[in-house]
């Protein structure tokens, strides 16, 4: 079954029109925010991309050690991306994250799915419009690692010419695409859609891409990579989730100490991010190829 036609996704809107009325009628704060960011991530966010292991074709010992050797040596190179061309770097970011969050949700195989990467650039380009002065500051904190960044905040939405054309272009685009490409599950795309603009209007930058990175991508992603582990290990969800116990806490551990020693800096934060991000964009794909 597609993933737009299961249960998931229609748990996912509720809890998302659950959320959106909740910032509309309360006031939520900013330790509030970061204590349901934080719970998604721990229970879903982080676990989905710690445990690419599981997916590999050798399942011996050797091909363990091979994986991992691969693994880490992408994060090696994209580290040094990142040392040397900063900004080489961050556009790869931006055009790998793309991909990765239209694959999941469209389930295509091929990287030039039009809906795929409309949405892909909708999930991620879409706050950075409503919230570019904010946004700025996180980029340039990436690409300057001494630029300093108070998490604490805020910027108002106040919304030029440029923003209203940029975000009618996008919306209309993916509209249009969903249409001519994906016609026969057109309301639920277009619900989708829907729900996660209004959401993106309503909260702040980081606690409205966090909550959507985890409830719109994550939950989805682990699904997939649920389904993919059971085909080739024949086994249940339960020894899945077991699976997935001892790296998703070395993960969140690794995080927490991180946390713990040294000082948040949101730029590094999401380099961190990025590092991660490459070599599990391409063991999922090869999922969706397969």
């Amino acid at each position: 079954m597609k993933y737009i036609n299961s249960k998931l996704f229609l748990a996912q809107a509720v809890i998302q029109i659950a959320l959106i009325i909740w910032v509309l009628f309360f006031t939520v704060d900013l330790a509030t925010q970061a204590i349901l960011s934080g719970i998604f991530l721990c229970i879903v966010g982080i676990p989905h991309g710690s445990n690419d292991y599981l997916y590999r074709e050798d399942r011996t010992t050797w091909g363990l050690i091979k994986f991992l050797a691969s693994y880490l040596g992408i994060i090696a190179l994209y580290a040094l991306l990142w040392y040397y061309i900063p900004l080489a770097a961050l556009i790869l970011f931006f055009v790998i994250s793309f991909h990765h969050f239209g694959q999941s949700n469209h389930e295509n195989q091929s990287i030039w799915h039009l809906p795929s990467i409309l949405w892909g650039v909708i999930l991620i380009v879409l706050p950075v419009i409503i919230h570019f002065e904010e946004a700025i500051l996180i980029f340039k904190s990436m690409l300057a690692y001494n630029q300093t960044y108070a998490i604490d905040q805020i910027y108002p939405t106040q919304f030029t010419l440029w923003k209203m054309i940029s975000i009618s272009i996008l919306c209309i685009a993916y509209l249009v695409s969903i249409y001519l490409l994906e016609k026969k599950e057109l309301l639920k795309y277009i619900i989708q859609f829907a729900l996660i603009t209004i959401w993106y209007f309503f909260t702040p930058l980081l606690f409205g891409f966090i909550m959507v990175f985890c409830l719109w991508h994550s939950f989805q992603s682990l699904r997939h990579q649920k389904s993919y582990f059971q085909s080739i290990v024949k086994s249940s969800s339960r020894y899945f989730y077991l699976a997935m116990l001892p790296f998703s806490s070395i993960a969140l551990v690794a995080f927490a100490a991180y946390l713990y020693y040294f000082d948040f800096h949101i730029g590094g934060a999401f380099i961190l991010l990025s590092l991660i991000t490459l070599p599990h964009v391409l063991v999922t794909h090869r999922q969706y190829q397969h």
